[in-house]
């Protein structure tokens, strides 16, 4: 505990989800089945890539006022939390001892959500270091551990993401407020879908990560033709709905560094 359960972040635990108001003009952008709800802002850039697994990531931006990035993380069972990895090896190393405690702890493999979630319903002030309550305590103490994933700069957690389950998280550095949503999919139990908003202090914006999962997406306002286009590219990824998306792109005043991935993308498609 005086070692790993001292930072003060580590306190921050599940509150209530702050009410906010549902009259603003939004725009909706549907990814892996999350209506994502973007601000009737002049979005500049719009960055693709592509995970290990061959899946499009993406960052969105609007000046320096708000940077959105649509991220797929890894949501592995833990069968043992005490595996190890040697120098190289890509495989963990568990043991019968760790996989025995693992199951004493939680019942079974264990998954990272599920490790993050307890976290942030646990204290270090839990932590009693009794002896007859060490297999429960010891499970909230590496739980508690893992919430340094999330750092020093996190000032508030909430359960939930509105209709989707998971978590958010709020963090505060340099004038920027992160918004940290963490996304769990009934049909994709393998990630975590995140969507992370990095917005200004001063920007206008701060309520929109809080309408994910709240607001009702027949309220949208009608979103420029290049959010369309850029889910049936997603969808489709063809050659000729990325060229669609392109075309929109470059009417939406979407960057010249966004479009030239877009033709890079194209290229691939159209080279047998």
């Amino acid at each position: 505990m005086q070692e790993h359960l001292s930072a003060d972040f580590l306190n921050v635990t599940f509150t209530e989800r702050p009410e906010v108001s549902h009259d603003n003009n939004f725009w909706v952008f549907t990814w892996n089945g999350i209506d994502v709800i973007l601000p009737p802002a002049a979005f500049e850039h719009v960055f693709l890539f592509k995970d290990s697994d061959g899946r499009y990531l993406l960052h969105l931006a609007a000046a320096d006022d708000i940077r959105i990035s649509l991220l797929a993380n890894k949501n592995d069972a833990f069968e043992d939390v005490f595996a190890v990895s040697d120098i190289g090896e890509p495989e963990m190393i568990t043991t019968a001892e760790g996989i025995a405690a693992t199951k004493a702890m939680y019942g079974g493999a264990v998954r990272f959500s599920e490790l993050m979630m307890l976290a942030y319903e646990s204290t270090p002030e839990e932590i009693t270091c009794c002896a007859e309550r060490g297999e429960e305590e010891m499970g909230k103490v590496v739980a508690l551990i893992m919430k340094e994933i999330d750092g020093p700069d996190i000032v508030a957690a909430y359960k939930g993401v509105g209709r989707y389950n998971g978590w958010l998280t709020k963090s505060r550095s340099g004038g920027q407020v992160e918004y940290r949503l963490n996304i769990l999919s009934e049909s994709d139990e393998e990630h975590v879908y995140q969507v992370t908003y990095q917005i200004t202090e001063k920007a206008p914006y701060h309520t929109f990560p809080y309408l994910v999962g709240e607001a009702n997406r027949n309220n949208a306002a009608q979103p420029p033709e290049w959010i369309p286009a850029l889910e049936a590219a997603l969808k489709k990824d063809s050659s000729e709905a990325w060229q669609d998306f392109l075309s929109a792109a470059e009417e939406g005043g979407i960057s010249e560094k966004s479009c030239s991935s877009v033709r890079k993308i194209i290229v691939k498609k159209s080279t047998p």
